[in-house]
């Protein structure tokens, strides 16, 4: 599986989805909207372990409030430029940043998602490039983002109806990122064979999403191995894998 670009070292829906939600976190201005010469950033806290985080930027503006794990915050507009962030307990300060991000470039035109993940005491970020601009007519656009830890590289299949499976990914590591892949509209059976013998171990059905749909698909563990789906607002939902 080939790596997007990464900035830094280290799906309405039906109810086929267990659960989905907007975030309760507060989301702050850290600059004013500068037009053509603006970024954006939103921020998703995937590590399990961890508790609520605040989100501090350029060592004292805080950005996010009580951000709590599987939750994410919309998009915000910020001056381009390069930022550094914090990341603390909920209701701490700065001072208190269990994983610090320096030298963030924000270039202007461009949209960011920042991802926080793996168990608190190994804490990593990546910082995702986002193509927003609209799948071709009747597809959607999505990519696997594999951030379960304790789980090893995966092989991603698509399991049609009728016919063979088909590889999605293929050895796709921790912490790894696909290209995106733009697909018809429709519902998909897709698998994860987690010991190379092309066998799915773990088996999702992702209903029909609506045609333009942008989604990141992160695979997380929890306890249990399930897709959390990143839409383009904050809402993330939950898929867990067929019984």
């Amino acid at each position: 599986m080939s790596s997007t670009k990464t900035l830094l070292a280290t799906i309405g829906l039906t109810v086929a989805f267990t659960s989905g939600c907007s975030s309760d976190a507060e989301v702050e201005s850290f600059g004013p909207p500068t037009g053509s010469s603006s970024a954006e950033i939103r921020v998703i806290h995937l590590s399990a372990d961890a508790p609520s985080v605040d989100i501090y930027v350029n060592g004292a503006d805080k950005a996010v409030s009580a951000l709590a794990f599987a939750e994410g915050t919309d998009f915000l507009q910020v001056p381009s430029g390069t930022y550094s962030f914090n990341i603390a307990p909920a209701g701490s300060s700065a001072d208190a940043s269990v994983l610090d991000i320096d030298g963030l470039m924000l270039e202007a035109g461009r949209s960011y998602t920042a991802v926080a993940f793996d168990d608190v005491a190994n804490l990593q970020a990546l910082a995702l490039e986002e193509d927003l601009s609209p799948p071709p007519s009747g597809d959607i656009r999505v990519r696997a983002i594999h951030v379960a830890s304790g789980v090893g590289e995966v092989d991603i299949w698509n399991i049609p109806e009728d016919g063979s499976p088909a590889p999605l990914y293929t050895d796709v590591g921790f912490g790894a990122v696909g290209e995106y892949l733009e697909l018809p509209a429709a519902p998909y059976t897709v698998g994860f064979d987690v010991d190379e013998d092309a066998v799915p171990d773990l088996v999702f059905e992702i209903p029909e999403l609506p045609a333009g749909t942008i989604a990141n698909l992160f695979a997380v563990n929890d306890g249990s191995v399930h897709l959390l789906a990143q839409l383009a607002d904050d809402t993330v939902v939950r898929n867990d894998p067929m019984m």
